[in-house]
């Protein structure tokens, strides 16, 4: 199992399953939190890869391979940019599944692709507050000092302590998951509803994102909601990814029987 660049924005995962040499007919792409890379999900993707023929992963700016181009002004131009490249190299319908800051971006994944005529058949979103009621505050952002962020990155267990204790590391992390969570605080969401499935999943310690706030995205679209709970703080997924991996299975057989869409191939396969 592996994560392999497709191109500098979309991961391949790589385990073995789904349809060696046939053309994918459902695709999972998965969206990191805020000041993660592609790899920070990778124990997750096992779990929800065994729903799709194919699963890729972003891999947004500023980390990683892509550690020296600088981020982009706003969640809508990661938008942007990331939907184009999924809407060239993703075959089949989508399933797209975002934690924390990459739930936000699901949502507006969603809006794009479908404009495009692109079948999203589930979006999926974690741990994540709808803009409209969002608790971040960019000007209290911008004001935290870096112990306040070691705090922060100690609590949510993003770091190793031997990473922490590296001042480059810490420095390059500190400026990512800052520039990350500027872009959630500062972000005003498509005023449309959606109009494709949604599961959204958290956690029931998650000190900052309440069951109503997870109610909140039901109405965010006119396609059926499904709003579940599991044990755990925001990271809740890394002590339960077989079970949140479950949630979304359980989902699309269910959608089998209520959508037809046609699929669309990607650029390059008509």
């Amino acid at each position: 199992m592996a994560l392999e660049p497709m191109t500098r924005g979309l991961w391949r995962y790589r385990s073995g399953a789904g349809r060696p040499g046939g053309r994918a007919t459902r695709t999972i792409v998965v969206a990191p939190y805020g000041g993660g890379s592609a790899y920070s999900v990778y124990d997750l993707l096992r779990h929800v890869a065994v729903a799709a023929d194919e699963t890729l992963v972003l891999q947004y700016p500023g980390r990683g391979p892509r550690i020296g181009e600088p981020a982009t002004a706003s969640l809508h131009d990661l938008a942007d940019q990331m939907a184009t490249e999924i809407d060239r190299h993703a075959a089949g319908n989508l399933v797209l599944l975002g934690h924390s800051l990459g739930g936000l971006l699901c949502f507006e994944l969603a809006h794009r692709l479908t404009r495009s005529g692109r079948h999203v058949e589930l979006v999926v979103i974690s741990s994540a507050q709808p803009t409209a009621v969002t608790t971040l505050r960019a000007d209290e952002i911008e004001s935290r000092d870096v112990g306040q962020w070691v705090a922060l990155l100690r609590r949510e267990n993003v770091m190793t302590d031997e990473l922490l204790d590296n001042p480059e590391m810490l420095r390059l992390a500190i400026q990512t998951i800052r520039s990350d969570t500027l872009l959630a605080a500062r972000h005003v969401g498509s005023p449309q509803p959606l109009r494709c499935p949604m599961l959204v999943v958290g956690g029931d310690a998650d000190p900052d994102i309440t069951p109503e706030h997870l109610r909140g995205w039901a109405d965010l679209t006119v396609g059926p909601a499904t709003i579940a709970l599991l044990p755990g703080d925001h990271f809740y997924y890394r002590d339960r990814a077989a079970e949140f991996g479950g949630l979304v299975q359980r989902q699309l057989p269910l959608l089998r029987r209520n959508v037809s869409a046609p699929m669309r191939a990607t650029q390059g396969e008509e």
